[in-house]
């Protein structure tokens, strides 16, 4: 029985034409800096930091950054979440879910510049909340998935994730004992993968409330909705 579906937020409820922040750090490092960038993003997505700022501010002498590099990453940030809009659907299928079953988020994300989750309505959908930089665990870390379920009290059987990354969500919520939701709009190939494993694929989210029904009605074939 699915008693909880848990939503990947980035690419997965929500997309930003600006693209990813961090990618355009990768961009605004110098030669000499590019070997931080690892170090800088999982810092930033495990460690909660109050404000952009202060991220910045923790790195600018380890990694040498200049008041320009720091500016216009900053910047990078705010067109982010600025720019962020809800992929079509998004405020339907999340309602729909919770007439099914409890709903959760479980995001590889920052704890600063994120009011978009306000002014998307995402928070006001979606009260239970588990950012990486809060829980100190990167999907797929099995401490990611392991917290989720601490915070619902609920059994790894009971839990379905909705995602669009194959690693991070699909492959992180199998290992840890759930249904993973495929949410794969472009049509990539399948990686490979056991095939008896309880793995959903979807175009896209208005088909997310029909699988998760089929499977509180028993069904468990994961080519029924393919």
């Amino acid at each position: 029985m699915i008693r909880a579906v848990v939503f990947d937020l980035w690419n997965t409820l929500v997309f930003s034409p600006a693209g990813s922040p961090f990618q355009r750090l990768k961009e605004l490092l110098r030669p000499d800096q590019a070997h931080l960038f690892a170090a800088l993003v999982r810092d930033g997505m495990v460690r909660p930091y109050p404000s952009v700022r202060a991220f910045l501010e923790a790195w600018q002498e380890p990694a040498g950054l200049e008041p320009g590099q720091m500016e216009a990453m900053a910047q990078a940030f705010l067109e982010a979440g600025g720019q962020a809009e809800c992929f079509a659907g998004t405020p339907e299928v999340v309602a729909a879910v919770r007439d099914l079953a409890r709903v959760a988020l479980l995001s590889n994300t920052q704890t600063f510049g994120l009011e978009l989750l306000d002014r998307l309505g995402i928070t006001e959908r979606i009260r239970t909340r588990m950012l990486s930089a809060e829980i100190g665990a990167l999907k797929p870390e099995a401490g990611a998935f392991e917290a989720v379920q601490r915070k619902l009290g609920v059994f790894p059987g009971n839990l379905v994730m909705v995602g669009d990354s194959w690693s991070d969500d699909v492959q992180g919520a199998l290992d840890a004992g759930w249904t993973a939701i495929w949410v794969n709009r472009e049509a990539r190939p399948r990686p490979a993968h056991d095939p008896d494993a309880p793995v959903y694929e979807v175009r896209s989210l208005d088909r997310v409330p029909e699988l998760i029904q089929g499977l509180q009605d028993g069904m468990r074939c994961p080519t029924c909705l393919g």
